[in-house]
């Protein structure tokens, strides 16, 4: 079964100061149907996959990166680039956790370019490693998006490519980041069964999450690159008031931060609605079985109509197309 989404900043959730932009995820092609929010808050440090539903934002998965201003973190804790030589291997961990006592981890192994592997727990051993999403070589201009199938215990996993993310082109509904699950051969859809028959939904939360992941170190480090030009009238020149707000320094979080807590509603304490039904899942294929609790929604069909919820302006999805895209190398 093939999916395709894309990746949008939110043209509807205004700019937080010391946040990253809230993002939005839709069918390819579809920039009205929000699938998806992804939501930044705590400065950063705890981010939140929100769904719509008829009574608000439902929250079914939540991440935890570590916190940017750590003294021994540079930056972005997911990007080597930010924090090579500080923090250790704990400083770029990305703890994950969703319904269904659902919970993984995201670590960005590489050294020259970053690749993020997908980890769920295991009490007696290493963490099983279950995706994988790396550059095929520094220079390319997309992601491969990776699973690992098990065949046995002495036997090593065999990593399938299932997937890319990589830049929309321009177009009326083009721009932002497209999230591609190829679904082609038996293997490639075989990706839905890695995490248990009737969890599909759940891989799509984690593949999703992942990939926001990433689109988060790839705008800090855009950011970084091309800093915001430095004030050039003399100081002269501008009103009292203003070289007043220029002297005093900042002292703790935001005003705003005090409203950032996510809402009564966005713990993770139900499920989103079944959005549409797509082909039957792969049968017989459980390379991990048993992870998770009952099942109680499956949306693994995001290729479906438009919703009935009106189109952002034409202005602000200009803008959100246009604004903090995956960069191509």
């Amino acid at each position: 079964m093939a999916a395709i989404y894309s990746v949008y900043t939110s043209p509807t959730h205004p700019p937080i100061p010391n946040h990253l932009p809230t993002l939005i995820v839709t069918p390819h092609g579809q920039p009205s149907n929000i699938l998806y929010s992804y939501l930044h808050t705590n400065f950063n440090s705890e981010n939140y996959l929100l769904t719509p539903s008829p009574q608000g934002d439902l929250c079914v998965a939540k991440l935890f990166p570590p916190r940017a201003n750590n003294p021994t973190v540079k930056a972005s804790a997911s990007d080597p680039g930010h924090n090579s030589g500080h923090g250790g291997t704990s400083s770029r961990v990305v703890r994950c956790e969703a319904s269904r006592n659902l919970k993984w981890s995201i670590t960005n192994t590489g050294v020259i370019s970053p690749i993020y592997k997908l980890a769920l727990p295991s009490p007696d051993s290493p963490d099983l490693p279950l995706f994988q999403i790396s550059k095929p070589n520094p220079n390319a201009a997309f992601w491969s998006m990776f699973y690992f199938a098990y065949a046995g215990h002495n036997i090593p996993p065999k990593r399938i490519e299932f997937g890319k993310i990589q830049k929309n082109p321009p177009g009326p509904n083009g721009g932002g980041t497209r999230i591609t699950i190829s679904g082609k051969s038996p293997e490639e859809k075989a990706v839905w069964q890695t995490l248990g028959e009737g969890n599909e939904d759940c891989v799509e939360w984690v593949v999703l999450c992942a990939a926001l992941n990433l689109l988060d170190d790839e705008i800090i480090k855009a950011a970084e690159k091309n800093p915001p030009a430095p004030v050039t009238a003399p100081v002269a020149f501008l009103a009292p008031a203003r070289i007043a707000q220029q002297q005093l320094p900042q002292r703790g979080p935001p005003p705003a931060q005090a409203s950032m807590s996510p809402p009564q509603n966005r713990p993770p304490q139900g499920y989103p609605a079944q959005r549409a039904q797509g082909q039957p899942p792969l049968q017989g294929y459980m390379p991990i079985s048993g992870q998770l609790g009952p099942r109680q929604s499956v949306s693994v069909a995001p290729n479906m109509g438009p919703t009935s919820r009106p189109p952002p302006p034409q202005q602000a999805q200009q803008a959100a197309r246009s604004s903090y895209l995956l960069p191509s190398s």
